[in-house]
């Protein structure tokens, strides 16, 4: 569905700006790390997608 979509779009831009940013200098973070990180500031997308969802495409940025 197309707010499944936006979720995700959301997610990714979030995870591109407030993660990558952070792996790229250096900073040592995991799976549940991110997953702590993502349910705290946006709860909302976590609900909205499902943790399964969210723990793929935190996994896919982790694997790049």
């Amino acid at each position: 569905s197309s707010i499944h979509q936006d979720a995700k779009q959301k997610l990714n831009s979030y995870l591109r700006t407030n993660i990558q940013p952070l792996m790229q200098i250096g900073r040592p973070l995991d799976l549940k790390e991110i997953m702590h990180r993502v349910n705290i500031r946006k709860p909302k997308l976590v609900q909205q997608l499902g943790k399964q969802q969210v723990q793929n495409m935190v996994q896919m940025l982790l694997d790049q």
